[in-house]
């Protein structure tokens, strides 16, 4: 069972290497690296970006992904600005 397990983390890790992915590899302490995926063995991971190569242990390790934007929801906590709380023209009480 531990072989099947590793083939699909191998087969993973090696086709974001093969198509020159951007990841984000997330840590288990809550940090989040991004870069490209250029080698890794049984222990840990490389991960390049523009400020250099790291070197990660994968016990270190939460989640690996391909980066996606991330669209920042919209939300109504904010105070309403001045224009949004005139009424539109037309509408007036």
């Amino acid at each position: 069972m531990l072989t099947d397990a590793n083939d699909i983390q191998a087969d993973f890790l090696n086709a974001l290497m093969r198509e020159r992915k951007v990841v984000w590899v997330f840590l288990v302490n809550g940090i989040k690296l991004t870069g490209q995926l250029i080698s890794f063995d049984k222990y840990v991971l490389a991960l390049e970006s523009p400020t250099g190569i790291q070197t990660v242990y994968k016990s270190a390790v939460s989640t690996v992904c391909e980066s996606h934007f991330v669209e920042k929801p919209r939300t109504r906590d904010r105070p309403a600005t001045p224009h949004e709380r005139q009424p539109a023209r037309g509408h007036e009480r």
